[in-house]
């Protein structure tokens, strides 16, 4: 028994004839097209070039210091008893910070007064035995001899007297350095030991700051490091205070190249009188190495770069002309943010391909985008739908 076929209906057999026939026409087509060397038509987005003001800067984060800037220790090794001070609070020179444990200082005190007391006793008995002496010299009842032991028994309990007052002076200073007192006038900026905490030589109590001037502390790569100079504008701005943005200008630069990080120090001197910056917070800085006015300036993201660009600063652009693009050879200059100054190659005016540059060669066949048709009018160009 023959198993019968189902056939297609006429209707959907012609349609499969004709899209058939039409993808062949198609094929053709984009073989000629190739052959002849006609190139596509490209979807490009258009604006003028214009002309500005170009910076160049080097911009880094770093953090602000104290210009005068001072950490506390304990002149005792002894645990802390109170804390006298809050971080951010003002001082001034003498003002007591904190309280150390004193009890052995207190007892060395002691010791010394009472060894005092004792050669004041001493003192004061052997210039009784002294007179008493002397006088019987005088009357002939006592030897010289014994007048002279009577008067160097006197001059040691005066000496005795005078080193138990020493004494008692080192004493009662060393039970004094169990209070702390700061040293200069500012601002308590961090406490890093805690009640209880053994204070010594070796870890700060805090840390004291004057607020009123204040100092940008920078690490500039190698490859900028040489381009600094002293005296060239910074912007500093404060990473979490908007508004506080402030200038300055680098006071010192650093005379080496640290050779683990490859970077040099810059410094930029503030002054603060009116407490906006705050010592130990994060910036982000820009120094300023270059200022350039009226130049041609072109978004970065219309350039195209090559392998060479970074040595011979050659690259290249493509411009509207009527309906088709036109390659230009660009030279570059500085870079500031999202904009590369043109040296040569461009014109204030040029209607410069910012969008879909990467497709097109010299006198591609280009439309420009519905919503940049604007930009394109404004720049000169006339915009086709394609050929």
């Amino acid at each position: 028994m023959n198993a019968s076929h189902p056939r297609l209906p006429r209707a959907a057999l012609a349609g499969l004839l004709a899209l058939a026939l039409a993808s062949c026409q198609k094929g053709q087509a984009e073989t000629a097209t190739a052959t002849s060397g006609e190139l596509p038509v490209r979807t490009v987005e258009l604006a003028p070039v214009e002309t500005g003001e170009v910076v160049e800067a080097v911009r880094l984060v770093g953090d602000l210091q104290g210009i005068e800037e001072v950490k506390v220790f304990a002149l005792v090794p002894e645990r802390i008893r109170t804390l006298l001070v809050k971080e951010g609070q003002p001082v001034r020179p003498g003002d007591a910070l904190a309280t150390l444990w004193s009890d052995l200082q207190s007892e060395g005190v002691h010791q010394a007064e009472a060894a005092l007391e004792a050669a004041l006793t001493q003192r004061d008995a052997a210039q009784d035995n002294l007179k008493r002496v002397k006088g019987m010299a005088e009357a002939g009842a006592a030897p010289q001899a014994q007048l002279e032991g009577a008067l160097a028994q006197a001059r040691a309990g005066e000496a005795q007297v005078r080193h138990a007052t020493a004494m008692v002076a080192t004493a009662t200073a060393q039970r004094e350095r169990t209070l702390v007192r700061s040293p200069i006038r500012g601002v308590v900026t961090a406490i890093t030991l805690r009640e209880g905490d053994l204070a010594g030589m070796g870890l700060p109590i805090m840390t004291i700051v004057r607020p009123d001037r204040l100092k940008a502390a920078l690490r500039v790569p190698e490859r900028d490091f040489f381009k600094v100079k002293e005296g060239m504008p910074v912007r500093i701005e404060p990473l979490g205070q908007e508004g506080a943005a402030t200038e300055g200008k680098v006071t010192l630069k650093g005379p080496v190249i640290d050779r683990m990080t490859r970077t040099g120090l810059v410094e930029v001197v503030l002054e603060n009188g009116e407490g906006k910056l705050v010592a130990g917070s994060a910036i982000r800085a820009a120094i300023e190495l270059a200022r350039r006015p009226n130049v041609v300036l072109a978004p970065a993201g219309a350039i195209l770069l090559t392998a060479d660009t970074e040595r011979t600063r050659q690259a290249i652009a493509f411009v509207g002309e009527g309906s088709v693009a036109r390659r230009r050879d660009v030279r570059l200059g500085l870079r500031d943010g999202e904009r590369l100054e043109i040296v040569s190659g461009l014109a204030a005016g040029d209607a410069l391909v910012v969008q879909g540059a990467h497709l097109l060669r010299d006198g591609n066949p280009i439309k420009v985008a519905a919503g940049a048709a604007a930009a394109a009018k404004a720049a000169g160009a006339t915009p086709e739908s394609g050929r």
